[in-house]
């Protein structure tokens, strides 16, 4: 090889190199889990409307369900499907109901002026995003603009009920629809069937889902309607157990696109992955991941994420604030607790600036300080017969004059305590009536903090010196 076209190689290889560095492949993490929210309970109201009957009848206690893609900020969701080797199914043990009066089989045709209809806000249908035709579907724990469905907002349905359907509180489906609904409006994307066929959300309930050969899917891909990219892709209604086995395909960023040969602009999510899928391995294989959320059982994420875990509404947690006890997630999923008291009482109304006592004999409005001290207050006082105590200075550097009144004629002495309430000084005054003024020589005692008490007759007056 001649020293010319030695050089050339070393130069196509480095090139080589170079392009292939610019080459990472994708981010199985983009996905980062499918959510299943338990959106609604049903109540004997709601099964007793026959304006959005359904076949089957809707019964107390079915529960509406709605299923959402949590996706890394900027990923794209661009379709749900099912093929030949990853078939897609949505499943219930007994049938997925759907309202007669208003319903529809996807999101976005739900007429938004009809949700405070019946039982309209809980039909079955698919989406990319919408809840409505005017509305993004997102969880009720993101739900910041209250309510337009459920209670005052809904008609009663077909028997009137007083105060509207959707009332019921029931804490296994966590924030109800009276407070928040998850619904935020919006310009929401619409969605595109290939191959399946709804009619189980329209015509003919039934238990299941299923497609080898379809998709629903939004052209040019959707993402969420928050920051928190979370897509909704179907709402269920059901009285039984809920199962899924979920494929889909998510577009990578256009600022995380490698520039290399190879390089992916999407990623598909199987939730099983065939060995055929992965054969061979490298570039090929790099865009196909699977996560086990893809897989439900019927059971609900609870939340810490986890299918069937125990961390539900009601039940203990840490909100790891050392101030709070008794800390248990809300209907919201936030775990939370109350506020721990000045004497340690989850709760408790022992708090900052309210009344204690502490057990001091020469403080009077005794209250908590905001460090859950108990401090009352010394300061000029009139009890009984003695009136217009003063102490001057104060603070002092030697000797403080006393000055005061009696109203009587009585015995009177002046002790003077330290901080625990040892006595340092004592002074016998004999009987004293009207003003008076003695001087108390502090020069011997150490600094800090004393309180002067006269005593005349049976009453007592304090009052607090601090020596420096």
């Amino acid at each position: 090889m001649t020293r010319q076209s030695s050089f050339a190689a070393s130069l196509l290889a480095l090139c080589s190199i170079a392009a292939n560095a610019q080459y990472a492949p994708p981010d199985c993490g983009a996905l980062e889990q499918i959510t299943v929210e338990t959106y609604y309970i049903s109540d004997a109201n709601d099964a007793a409307d026959t304006d959005g009957a359904g076949v089957p009848q809707l019964t107390a206690g079915a529960k509406t369900y709605r299923i959402y893609v949590d996706m890394k900020p900027g990923y794209i969701l661009q379709s749900v499907y099912g093929d030949g080797t990853h078939p897609l199914d949505l499943t219930t043990t007994t049938q997925f109901w759907n309202n007669t009066d208003r319903g529809e089989a996807t999101g976005d045709l739900i007429d938004a002026g009809r949700l405070d209809e019946n039982t309209v806000a809980l039909d079955s249908w698919l989406s990319m995003g919408a809840a409505s035709d005017a509305h993004w579907g997102l969880l009720k724990s993101e739900d910041a603009d209250g309510t337009i469905v459920g209670g005052a907002n809904n008609d009663g349905g077909s028997n009137g009920v007083p105060g509207g359907l959707l009332v019921n509180a029931d804490v296994n489906a966590g924030i109800p629809l009276t407070t928040a609904d998850g619904l935020i409006a919006g310009t929401v994307p619409a969605v595109t069937t290939i191959g399946v066929g709804l009619d189980v959300f329209i015509d003919t309930p039934g238990a299941s889902f299923a497609t080898t050969n379809g998709a629903w899917a939004v052209l040019g891909g959707t993402i969420g309607g928050t920051a928190e990219n979370r897509v909704l892709i179907a709402q269920l209604t059901t009285n039984g157990q809920l199962g899924f086995n979920l494929n889909m395909r998510i577009g990578i960023p256009d600022s995380l696109q490698c520039q290399g040969p190879g390089c992916h602009t999407y990623i598909d999510y199987f939730a099983t992955i065939q060995p055929a899928d992965t054969a061979g391995g490298g570039i090929a294989a790099d865009n196909i991941c699977t996560n086990p959320t893809l897989i439900f059982t019927g059971q609900v994420v609870d939340c810490l994420g986890v299918p069937g875990g125990s961390a539900l509404p009601g039940t203990t947690c840490d909100d790891g604030d050392a101030t709070t006890g008794a800390d248990v997630y809300g209907n919201n999923c936030v775990c939370a607790g109350l506020l721990i008291d000045c004497e340690n009482v989850p709760g408790g109304s022992a708090l900052p600036t309210t009344p204690c006592d502490d057990n001091d004999p020469n403080t009077l409005n005794d209250t908590w300080s905001q460090i859950c001290t108990c401090e009352g207050t010394i300061g000029m006082n009139e009890l009984g017969s003695i009136a217009a105590l003063a102490a001057f200075p104060n603070p002092t550097r030697d000797q403080v004059t006393v000055t005061f009144s009696t109203t009587t004629a009585a015995p009177m002495s002046i002790l003077l305590r330290d901080a625990v309430g040892q006595v340092v000084m004592a002074m016998d005054l004999g009987t004293v009536s009207g003003e008076r003024r003695e001087l108390i020589d502090m020069s011997a005692l150490a600094r800090g903090v004393y309180t002067i008490e006269l005593a005349h007759g049976g009453t007592r007056s304090v009052q607090r010196i601090t020596k420096f």
